[in-house]
């Protein structure tokens, strides 16, 4: 069942099917803001839409389009130079990227008490105000299913124009969480980061404590988190985040595509109520590093030539 409510300034979706129901806001960057298993909510909750506004990359699934930070703003792809605004101020970076707070439109594809679709679809063309700066024209198309398998993602984006476009694609996706949480990733090292976040070219094991999110598990809280991480899938081929919360009664899987080669984990400071865990198909600062393709995560795409990703969520009540 999919209904439209009064939202923010335009309107506040509700998707329900298979024992699950999501929440999504268009106007906000499209994101899917509330995802619940029965009465148990696995995303970190708002106390109004305005929050969201507020702090786009705080809650629920927003898109990084590019994920997280580019030195100075400023990078050349292709013989092109490209110089993003610097809204890091104080690291004189530029971070997020520019899709994340944006409108999107959203049709409905399916709609039966089995399963329900979504379709939400951004549009950047020459009149888009990024334009100046990111100079391609593309359709960005983010299908939600819900079914009782849980949530599946996938995020379709096309080359409209008519030169080779550099892209980085990432999700600040924030779970709910609590002081008896803990958390498995598929993290396989150690990304060391300067005093700008950004890499410093150093790359190392992981430690002690790090390399529990690969065994039994680790307390998201057991330090403060704003790490970076390259992946290696756990046991069983699996490649994402499981997050256990006894407390909530709650156990939801996290299951992302190989193409999303790099982690990135913050915790707010220990904040306490919510944990991030963010697949990222680049390295941090990507198009500046002295790296492979193939290492770093750089992408592009050909005119008319689409990348396609999906990830997938599901939960167990405990």
């Amino acid at each position: 069942m999919i209904n439209q409510s009064v939202g923010l300034t335009d309107a506040l979706w509700s998707v329900k099917a298979g024992g699950y129901e999501a929440k999504i806001l268009p106007e906000i960057g499209g994101n899917l803001i509330s995802l619940k298993k029965g009465d148990a909510e696995l995303l970190h909750q708002y106390d109004t839409l305005e929050s969201i506004a507020q702090k786009p990359t705080w809650y629920g699934l927003p898109v990084l389009f590019p994920p997280n930070r580019i030195e100075d703003g400023v990078f050349t792809f292709d013989g092109r130079r490209y110089e993003f605004p610097r809204n890091e101020v104080t690291r004189n970076n530029s971070l997020h990227g520019f899709l994340q707070d944006r409108p999107w439109k959203l049709a409905v594809v399916k709609d039966s008490d089995g399963e329900a679709q979504v379709c939400l679809t951004y549009e950047a063309r020459e009149d888009s105000d990024f334009y100046p700066y990111y100079p391609h024209l593309f359709t960005a198309q983010i299908l939600y299913t819900l079914n009782h398998e849980g949530l599946t993602q996938e995020f379709k984006l096309r080359n409209d124009g008519t030169g080779k476009m550099p892209f980085g694609l990432g999700w600040h996706s924030a779970f709910r969480a609590a002081l008896d949480t803990t958390i498995q990733v598929s993290v396989d090292s150690r990304i060391v980061m300067s005093e700008r976040m950004l890499p410093t070219g150093d790359v190392l094991a992981l430690s002690e404590d790090e390399e529990k999110m690969r065994t039994e598990g680790l307390s998201p809280f057991y330090a403060d988190l704003d790490g970076h991480f390259t992946s290696k899938p756990l046991e069983g081929n699996f490649h994402g985040a499981i997050i256990t919360t006894p407390s909530l009664g709650i156990k939801t899987w996290y299951e992302v595509d190989s193409v999303y080669k790099h982690w990135m984990i913050w915790n707010c400071e220990r904040e306490g109520s919510f944990i991030c865990i963010e697949p990222q198909n680049w390295r941090v600062n990507a198009p500046n590093l002295p790296l492979s393709q193939d290492e770093s995560g750089m992408a592009s795409l050909l005119p008319g030539e689409n990348f396609v990703a999906r990830a997938k969520i599901w939960a167990e009540c405990l």
